[in-house]
């Protein structure tokens, strides 16, 4: 097919509300998002599960996907031809320090959008998810940092670095942005303000796009998204860590039964764990000059992070 004219990139940050975001726009009837909610294509990034380097399949929701061939990139969007606004919802593109170029040289005046969360609770559902997911084997959240901060090289999703800290490091990541796209073109929310009035964000970010607000009761606010959720015990733990040995049975369920499986044996509804005043401390110190800087770029006091 030929170039569509995506024209609006969530760009993150990860763990800071893209996909309750993603969600709430694909249901305006003049946003299109493609059924890959995170198609990471001007990304460089890697994954320890191999399922996400295969193409999509028609008319089936992935959350996340590793696309690098264009003609499969564009093809998510052959459906959008009567939308006003097509979108791409991949929290890596802020991370990545040449994704901001990429999307300029294709899409020039493409709106972006940016949600930033305070650092430290980011990075703290951050290793939660990992948690979760089997990812991260360290119970201890401080330990868990230190490790990752004197582990080498940097890369997204390679499986040995979580990016715990760095992807907080927020100010060269917009900067990133300013540099290339003008500035009316991005919209920098910020997480704890949005969420506090979720509609009045929503409005903001549909006049941003210069598209009409939601009619009443089209806008479900009350769904919650990546609710958190922990494994079960041991025994799901380690399945949850060596679910890779399982490809062709993941690749092949159904995703009903892919969602009875992982209620009825991998994992509980729970209360979320705390932040110990040590990890707090370590990161509040880490990000100190950060937040200052991003201040300064952004010409905003975030007095809501301290």
């Amino acid at each position: 097919m030929g170039k569509p004219n995506i024209n609006l990139f969530i760009v993150g940050a990860a763990k800071s509300g893209t996909t309750s975001l993603y969600n709430y726009l694909k249901s305006h009837s003049d946003v299109f998002f493609p059924l890959v909610k995170e198609p990471n294509y001007y990304s460089d990034i890697e994954s320890e599960d191999k399922l996400v380097y295969n193409n999509p399949k028609p008319k089936k929701f992935y959350h996340n996907k590793i696309i690098k061939d264009r003609d499969v990139y564009y093809s998510l969007y052959k459906d959008s031809k009567n939308y006003s606004v097509l979108g791409d919802a991949s929290p890596s593109y802020l991370w990545d320090k040449n994704s901001a170029k990429r999307i300029y040289d294709d899409f020039p005046n493409a709106k972006i959008i940016i949600i930033l969360r305070n650092p430290i609770n980011r990075a703290f559902s951050h290793y939660l998810m990992n948690i979760k997911s089997g990812v991260e084997k360290e119970d201890d959240f401080l330990k868990a940092l230190i490790r990752d901060e004197n582990t080498f090289p940097k890369v997204w999703g390679d499986g040995k670095v979580m990016l715990y800290k760095e992807l907080g490091m927020y100010f060269s990541q917009v900067k990133s942005y300013y540099n290339v796209f003008k500035k009316e073109n991005i919209k920098v929310i910020i997480y704890e303000e949005f969420f506090k009035d979720t509609q009045k964000g929503i409005n903001s970010v549909l006049e941003f796009l210069c598209l009409p607000n939601f009619k009443l009761g089209e806008l479900d606010l009350d769904k919650k998204h990546n609710v958190y959720r922990s494994p079960k015990g041991k025994i799901s733990k380690v399945l949850l860590r060596k679910k890779e040995k399982f490809d062709f049975a993941r690749n092949v369920t159904p995703r009903w039964l892919k969602k009875f499986i992982q209620n009825a044996f991998l994992f509980k509804n729970s209360s979320k764990p705390k932040i110990s005043k040590e990890a707090f401390d370590y990161l509040s110190s880490a990000f100190e000059q950060e937040v200052l800087g991003l201040e300064k770029l952004l010409d905003k006091k975030l007095d809501v992070w301290k």
